[in-house]
């Protein structure tokens, strides 16, 4: 490729992108703050989700899993006080 060629090229590319976003923003179904407010909603769905599925205090859980499973095991055992 010479250099007129690169040249139509790029031009072509950022003509095709221009053109491209302003007929978007013409073809949008919701306004920005929409899209914005439904953004927000979904990321404040996901952290809630997050922080059911990750425990508050991990080593604290781990213990009180751990004292139920030697409680079990003493129990299957017949060692219990």
């Amino acid at each position: 490729m010479d250099r007129l060629d690169r040249g139509t090229l790029v031009a072509g590319f950022v003509i095709g992108l221009v053109v491209g976003g302003v007929l978007t923003l013409f073809k949008a179904p919701r306004s920005g703050q929409q899209v914005r407010q439904q953004i927000t909603q979904a990321g404040e769905q996901v952290r809630d989700k997050l922080e059911l599925a990750v425990p508050a205090d991990p080593i604290a859980e781990s213990i009180a899993e751990g004292k139920a499973a030697a409680r079990r095991r003493r129990s299957e055992l017949g060692l219990n006080d």
